[in-house]
C-alpha cells in the first residue's frame, strides 16, 4: 500500500498557478492521501470544492472537514439568498471505502498581533483489504510552540483512547428508523499524518515519538513511530517544506512500523509549496 500525505497550499504551487488537477496527478499512485490547506466555498477559485475535484479526477473514495468555516453567501438582483459557506481544513481521499469518519477541532488560543486561525483533524476508518485501519489527517498550528503544543496533546489522547471513545455511533438503536447498524470497528492500528509544522528538533516531537537516548528515542505504548525513521532515514538532514526542514509527518502505531518498506519526499513536484511525503507499508 502506498500512502501520502501532501499540504496542498489551496491549490496553489511554487510558480503561483492555482491548479487542483495537477494536485491529483502527484498522488495519483497513492492508495490512500491525507490533504492539507484543503479548501471550499471560496470566491477566489469560483467556491470550489477541491476535496470532490481530486476524488472525481482519480475516482477515489473522499471525507472532508473545513475546521475554519465562514459565510460566503451572495444576494442575487431578485433578492435571492444563495446560502455559501467557505472553509479551510484537512481531507482524506481513498481507494477503498471510508467507512466512517469525524471531523475534530483541535484548541485554539486567540493571539493578539498574529495570524493564526482554527486547526483540526479527519479521524476516519478505511475498509484496507488487509483489514480496517483508522487514518488521522491533520494540521498544526505554524505559529510555534505554544499554539501546537496542547493541539498535539488533544490529537495523542484522542488516538491513544480511540478504543474508549469509540466510533460515530454505539451499538444498534433497535428497532428505530435509523442506526440499526451494529457499532463501527475501531481498529488498534493507525496512521496520523499530515502538516504538524514541527521538526525532529522541536519540542512537539518526543510528545509524539519519546525523548532522545543515544541513537534512537524512548518510546512508551503512547507514543507514535515516524515512518520516516523507520524506513531508515536520519530525523534531520531533509525538508519537506522548502527551508523549514521535515514538518510534514507520517506517524504510525507501533505495531505498523515493521510494515515500512520505504519513505520518500517528492522534491521537484512543484503543485504546491510543501512536497508530498510518500510511504510504502506492506499490507
Amino acid at each position: 500500500m502506498l500512502f501520502c500525505t501532501y499540504n496542498i497550499h489551496y491549490g496553489v504551487g511554487a510558480d503561483g498557478k492555482y491548479d487542483v488537477a495537477r494536485i491529483a496527478d502527484a498522488v495519483a499512485e497513492a492508495h490512500i492521501v491525507c490533504l492539507q490547506e484543503a479548501v471550499s466555498g471560496w470566491p477566489q477559485n469560483d467556491h470550489a470544492d477541491q476535496t470532490s475535484e481530486i476524488a472525481a479526477r482519480l475516482n477515489r473514495y473522499s471525507v472532508y472537514h473545513g475546521a475554519m468555516e465562514a459565510d460566503a453567501s451572495t444576494v442575487g438582483p431578485d433578492g435571492r439568498i444563495a446560502n455559501r459557506r467557505r472553509s479551510f481544513g484537512n481531507a482524506i481521499v481513498s481507494r477503498w471505502p471510508i467507512l466512517w469518519s469525524r471531523g475534530v477541532m483541535l484548541p485554539k488560543t486567540r493571539l493578539a498581533n498574529l495570524f493564526d486561525l482554527q486547526r483540526g483533524y479527519v479521524e476516519a476508518v478505511i475498509a484496507v483489504p488487509s483489514g480496517p485501519l483508522r487514518v488521522y489527517s491533520t494540521h498544526l498550528s505554524h505559529v510555534g510552540a505554544q499554539q501546537r503544543l496542547p493541539q498535539v496533546a488533544a490529537l495523542m489522547d484522542a488516538v491513544n483512547r480511540a478504543p474508549v471513545i469509540g466510533g460515530t455511533w454505539d451499538t444498534a438503536a433497535g428497532a428505530t428508523f435509523m442506526f440499526q447498524e451494529p457499532a463501527p470497528a475501531v481498529p488498534a492500528s493507525a496512521i496520523v499524518a499530515g502538516d504538524f509544522n514541527f521538526t525532529p528538533s522541536h519540542p512537539e516531537y518526543p510528545l509524539v515519538c519519546g525523548t532522545p537516548r543515544h541513537h534512537g528515542r524512548i518510546a512508551t505504548a503512547e507514543h507514535l513511530t515516524d515512518t520516516w525513521i523507520a524506513a531508515g532515514n536520519s530525523e534531520e538532514e531533509v525538508d519537506s517544506f522548502p527551508r523549514e526542514g521535515r514538518i510534514d509527518h507520517v506517524f504510525v502505531t507501533h505495531d505498523l512500523a515493521p510494515r515500512v518498506k520505504s519513505a520518500r519526499i517528492g522534491h521537484g513536484i512543484n503543485a504546491s509549496d510543501h512536497w508530498p511525503v510518500f510511504v510504502e507499508f506492506d499490507l
